[in-house]
């Protein structure tokens, strides 16, 4: 028996078992085929205290969006269309970041393009909570991405929560305060498809505030501006019991710094009422380089500059992922892979 071991034949042969098992435990804990994306997103400096992260990653003509909160608590917004592409830009820069274990996950609507790579983060992460749209998926492959999507969530123990007005997010504390609320959309309300049901959220913190819009379409936002503007944005504003007191959550739509371009650039969202009302520093685009859409399209970025000449834009085909962020004294900046 010592000297068939001994044999350099046997000895190769026992070496391949070795390497093919330690491949395969090194797979299960760090799956290599991400490992390109997570070098590239080791250069991302650790969050500083207090500070606010938003990535906007590159994920090609898809939508995600990872968001790192001042208190810890780490939410993803869709998750990518699911190819090999974009699954690897997605965990691999989750894993850069270091996440475990996401706290929050939103999928505004069903379309594949946002939905069918959030299968692939729960898998992998898992989530406390998951808001999910109600409006179901209108084309079989939509449908078939969001059946997967919904079983993920449940193996992973999520809790399972509609997408919906009213809906909202606090810090864990007092000191580094931030909210998330849902503007839209309105339970029991009809819809025309599944881009108009997006999940709209406004995300504030040291007086910096984000509005995200899905696909939603420009006649979902002017209804939105119309609400805001017919009850002097009362019909948003919603007290909360929190850290011992009742605070008003109050969307101040009319101040916005930063503006997640809806439906990645089409010409169909982002339209003026909404760029009127809300006046944002800054928008940034999802779209992928290249793409047959040709989102953005070059009248919504004229819209944009007719409306707000001054404003900053950020595009994920020209400059890859797009990082917001915020100090806990409000100073904002953007980073940018390029």
């Amino acid at each position: 028996m010592r000297k068939f071991l001994l044999q350099p034949r046997t000895l190769l042969w026992m070496a391949l078992v070795l390497l093919v098992a330690a491949f395969l435990i090194a797979d299960s804990v760090f799956p290599l085929r991400y490992a390109a994306s997570y070098r590239q997103s080791r250069a991302l400096p650790p969050r500083a205290e207090g500070e606010m992260r938003v990535h906007f990653l590159d994920v090609g003509q898809g939508d995600c969006t990872v968001m790192e909160f001042p208190d810890g608590k780490v939410m993803m917004v869709d998750g990518g269309d699911g190819s090999a592409a974009s699954r690897s830009a997605v965990i691999g820069y989750c894993m850069a970041l270091g996440i475990e274990r996401f706290d929050h996950i939103l999928l505004t609507h069903t379309d594949a393009d946002h939905a069918a790579g959030l299968e692939n983060v729960f898998r992998q992460f898992g989530a406390d909570t998951a808001f999910l749209p109600s409006v179901p998926a209108e084309d079989a492959e939509s449908a078939a991405a969001y059946a997967r999507v919904q079983q993920a969530a449940q193996d992973c123990g999520a809790r399972l929560c509609t997408a919906q007005t009213y809906e909202y997010l606090l810090s864990s504390d007092r000191e580094h305060f931030y909210y998330l609320l849902f503007l839209a959309p309105l339970p029991g309300t009809e819809f025309a498809d599944a881009n108009a049901a997006s999940a709209i959220v406004w995300l504030e913190y040291a007086g910096v505030s984000l509005l995200l819009t899905g696909d939603a379409p420009e006649q979902a936002e002017n209804v939105l501006v119309r609400s805001y503007l017919e009850t002097g944005g009362e019909v948003f504003a919603l007290p909360v019991q929190a850290y011992g007191e009742t605070l008003l959550l109050a969307p101040r739509l009319s101040s916005l710094t930063v503006l997640k371009a809806g439906h990645h650039g089409s010409n169909s969202s982002t339209g003026e009422a909404l760029l009127s009302l809300c006046t944002p520093e800054a928008v940034v685009f999802s779209a992928g380089a290249g793409n047959r859409y040709e989102h953005p399209a070059a009248a919504c970025i004229a819209r944009i500059r007719a409306v707000l000449p001054d404003a900053e834009l950020y595009r994920t085909d020209e400059l890859g992922t797009v990082v917001l962020s915020v100090s806990a004294t409000g100073e904002r900046k953007f980073l940018t892979s390029e």
